[in-house]
């Protein structure tokens, strides 16, 4: 009995993700006749049909995407026992894919990586920015190791492990008259400048500060905290900083930064990672070495 190789069924997982032969064929570093003739291969070997190809968009059949999910466990568990066999002693030692979301990663990434480097000097770090919707479908889609994400965000099954709350302050011009401290009902929701929807930040300062956003408020559809900062320059609102923002300098002098009464609006900052992921090891080492550093930070 013939049997599928490991590389015909990569090749349909790529298929069913980037639905198309030419953009899977990039993902795996291969030809797009190379890519195609091991797809069609494999459906000679199953004798049925995987693919439609039919269409601008290529998608595959019921069996097809059977097929991939099934590819999908069969290479996870491929790799868990390459891994088993051939792992060092050293913990962080070899690839390690990390997603982190962009209300995090600039600010984060620049004071944690060059210790990260030092003491763990075999670690091969790939990080990815991008939102947390994407990630988190990158953890299910085995295309993330692990992930930094801020909480409350539903990762749909995945480990998750808190690192530490992170307040939010206030964000005025410098010659806006404010007091010392804020209480959340000091807000008015519409002068708030807020980053556009599919930022888990938004909805993070929107809950926390148990907003509610008129329907006829201006809208900037920002996507970045730099933005949001230029925008408040200019007198266009106000926003909220997360506090990680604050401590690396990344604020401009002429913006004033005013804290929050007790209890006041945060948000919490964590890792998450799949239970049955290769690197699970890993990642539950690199958030013990997190936990480490965020005390660290905070006691300085």
């Amino acid at each position: 009995m013939m049997r599928p190789t490991l590389r015909q069924l990569r090749y349909l997982i790529a298929l069913e993700d980037e639905q198309s032969f030419s953009k899977a064929a990039e993902s795996c570093l291969v030809t797009q006749s190379t890519l195609s003739a091991g797809v069609k291969d494999l459906e000679e070997i199953l004798r049925q049909t995987l693919v439609n190809r039919k269409g601008r968009n290529i998608t595959l059949t019921p069996l097809g995407a059977e097929t991939a999910a099934r590819a999908r466990a069969i290479l996870s568990d491929v790799d868990s026992l390459v891994l088993r066999a051939t792992k060092l002693q050293t913990p962080l030692s070899g690839p390690l894919r990390l997603g982190v979301i962009p209300t995090i990663a600039p600010y984060l990434l620049p004071q944690i990586l060059p210790l990260l480097q030092r003491d763990f000097p075999a670690l091969e770090l790939q990080l990815h920015e991008d939102l947390s919707a994407r990630l988190v479908e990158g953890l299910h889609k085995g295309k993330l190791d692990g992930a930094i994400l801020a909480f409350p965000y539903d990762t749909n099954g995945m480990i998750e492990k808190p690192l530490f709350d992170e307040p939010f302050y206030l964000a005025a011009p410098k010659d806006r008259t404010l007091p010392d401290t804020l209480s959340v009902k000091d807000l008015k929701p519409e002068e708030l400048l807020l980053l556009e929807d599919g930022h888990c930040l938004r909805d993070h300062a929107v809950s926390a500060c148990k907003l509610q956003l008129p329907k006829t408020r201006k809208t900037f559809s920002a996507t970045s905290l730099a933005t949001l900062i230029q925008m408040v320059e200019h007198g266009y609102g106000l926003t909220l900083l997360p506090e990680m923002m604050v401590r690396v300098g990344a604020v401009p002098e002429n913006i004033r930064l005013v804290p929050f009464k007790p209890p006041g609006p945060k948000r919490q900052i964590g890792m998450a990672w799949a239970e049955n992921s290769p690197h699970a090891a890993d990642m539950a080492a690199l958030f013990t070495y997190g936990q480490t550093f965020f005390c660290m930070v905070s006691n300085q």
